[in-house]
């Protein structure tokens, strides 16, 4: 199994077999505070074994794809953090 470690929206960790993802796409939303209106960008990766629709991630596309080639290109079982 190789997992790579993600950062949830909430700034938790989660650790996904790149096996098991299905996509991924960037969103946003737009957040207030007490300067107004903030948009905040995330990542949702979805996984084959859950129908919930994904995790928001704060790394990027680009940034998942880098770890899931690092994970691709080592020899054994693996956590990309």
């Amino acid at each position: 199994m190789k997992l790579i470690k993600l950062t949830s929206h909430s700034d938790n960790s989660i650790y996904i077999n790149v096996d098991e993802i299905g996509h991924f796409n960037e969103g946003e939303v737009s957040k207030m505070n007490s300067n107004g209106v903030k948009p905040e960008k995330f990542t949702t990766v979805g996984v084959t074994t859950h129908n919930n629709g994904g995790f928001r991630v704060k790394e990027t596309p680009e940034e998942i794809l880098e770890k899931i080639r690092m994970i691709r290109n080592a020899s054994s079982t693996y956590i990309i953090l």
